[in-house]
Parts: structure tokens; C-alpha cells; sequence
């Protein structure tokens, strides 16, 4: 029976582990922090891990349980390129079987997207009016350059660590919103009429991560949406329904 290692940080993630769970297949979760095991549910066949995983750190995990029949099953962020590529990597140099569970694209049009944060803030810094940055804390960094603090305002996970980390790059703590996601429309719509925003950054996060919700927000408080692009994917990547069906062809049935 194989041992699935599932990189997770989506809604996609926590869905393949309850699809494993189903099946009575053991399986372990890895999330990057102590919260994303929180909102896992529980699971009797499913252990959790926390904590981010250098490259070296990964191969060492690969090669300790390589008599387990493990596979990988990268449900990551469509954004954390850097995670994807350490696990493909480490996936072939180990010979481990290695699976892409994408999150779908549900973008078609509207606002402006860039390339990069760092393309968005040069647009954003010769613009006026408060900006609602809706692109996770870990690229807050990234931002400063637009100069003038009092228009940020991050909303990220209610994690102390988080709220920290924000401060001390220099945001205004009556700025930042802690929440968690995904939100509806009326409520993205309330949070820009409430900071009085002309501006909302997002990630194309797909239908899972409420990204429609935030275009239709956006329009109607009469802000302005800006997206970031995706990064390339490297490898061939499966939907969940399609990664569930080869799970079950492949490995379950013939268990």
C-alpha cells in the first residue's frame, strides 16, 4: 500500500487527505505552520506535521521512509514556486513518485495584472488611495517601496507570529486585518468601503481561494483590482477530481 506525503496549503490539500482518509489509506500532511494543522480536521488516518521544509531537509525526509512505498502529492500553493520546485526536485533525485494537485485558474478578465508584486508596486506608487493587500503576509516586504504606509492595509491569518513579523516591517497595527478566508463578496465589498479603498491586490487564487468574490467586490465599491500572475508550473498538474481518479486506479483499487 503506498504512503502518500501530502505538501499541502490549499483547500485542495486538506480535500485529497480527506479523500485518503476515506479510503483507510494512512497518509501524512506537512503544512508551513502550526495554524495549518489547526484547521485540519480530524483524522484517523491522517498525521499532521508542521513546520517549513529546506530542500536538504526533504531528501532526508524521502530517503528515512523510502521502504514505505511513499508518494508526494504536492498540494501547495499555486504561488509557493520555490516549495514545488524543491519537491519535484528532491521527487526525482530520490526516485519517489510525485504528483501536481493544481488549483484551476478561474481568471478571464478584469482589473490590471502584473507579473510580479514588485511590477504592481510601481503602478501602485503613482497612485493615491488606500490599497487592500489581500496576498498573504509573506511578501509584505515587497510593498514598502509604494512609501507611504498609512495606505496599506494587509489582511492576513490571525497568527501572533504573523502580526509581528508585519509590525516590524513597519505597518500600521490599525492596518492590519487578521481573518480568516476565503470571503464572501459582501464581506470583501464591506472591508473596502470600510478602509475606504481604491485599490485590491490579489493572486489569481482560483474559485477555492475566492477570487471571483474579490472581482466582484472590487467592482462594487468602485475599486480598482490589481493581480498578480501565476508562476509557470514546471510539471504536469492534475485537478482534484482527476488526481482522485488515477489514486484510485492506480494505488487503491489494487491494494
Amino acid at each position: 500500500m503506498i504512503r502518500p506525503l501530502i505538501f499541502a496549503g490549499t483547500t485542495e490539500g486538506r480535500e485529497i487527505a480527506l479523500f485518503f482518509n476515506e479510503n483507510k489509506v494512512m497518509s501524512d500532511v506537512y503544512t508551513a505552520t502550526e495554524y495549518g494543522v489547526q484547521v485540519l480536521p480530524e483524522m484517523e488516518y491522517i498525521k499532521a506535521h508542521a513546520g517549513r521544509l529546506a530542500y536538504e531537509e526533504i531528501c532526508s525526509l524521502l530517503e528515512s521512509r523510502k521502504q514505505e512505498n511513499i508518494i508526494i502529492i504536492d498540494a501547495t500553493h499555486p504561488y509557493a514556486s520555490i516549495v514545488t520546485e524543491n519537491l519535484y526536485k528532491s521527487a526525482v533525485e530520490k526516485s519517489v513518485p510525485y504528483f501536481r494537485l493544481l488549483r484551476p485558474s478561474t481568471y478571464k478578465g478584469g482589473g490590471i495584472m502584473f507579473e510580479s508584486i514588485e511590477k504592481a508596486v510601481e503602478y501602485l506608487k503613482n497612485t493615491t488611495g488606500n490599497i487592500l493587500l489581500a496576498t498573504g503576509s509573506k511578501e509584505l516586504i515587497k510593498y514598502k517601496p509604494i512609501g507611504d504606509m498609512a495606505r496599506l492595509y494587509p489582511r492576513v491569518l490571525p497568527e501572533s507570529n504573523v502580526i509581528k513579523n508585519i509590525l516590524d516591517l513597519g505597518y500600521m497595527q490599525k492596518n492590519i486585518i487578521c481573518m480568516q478566508g476565503p470571503f464572501s463578496v459582501d464581506m470583501n465589498t464591506a472591508t473596502l468601503k470600510h478602509i475606504n479603498g481604491k485599490y485590491l491586490v490579489t493572486k489569481d487564487t482560483g474559485k477555492t481561494g475566492g477570487f471571483d468574490e474579490k472581482l466582484e467586490a472590487a467592482k462594487s465599491a468602485g475599486a480598482e483590482l490589481i493581480v498578480i500572475g501565476r508562476p509557470e508550473e514546471k510539471s504536469k498538474g492534475y485537478s482534484l477530481d482527476e488526481l482522485k481518479k488515477i489514486m484510485q486506479e492506480e494505488y487503491i483499487q489494487k491494494r
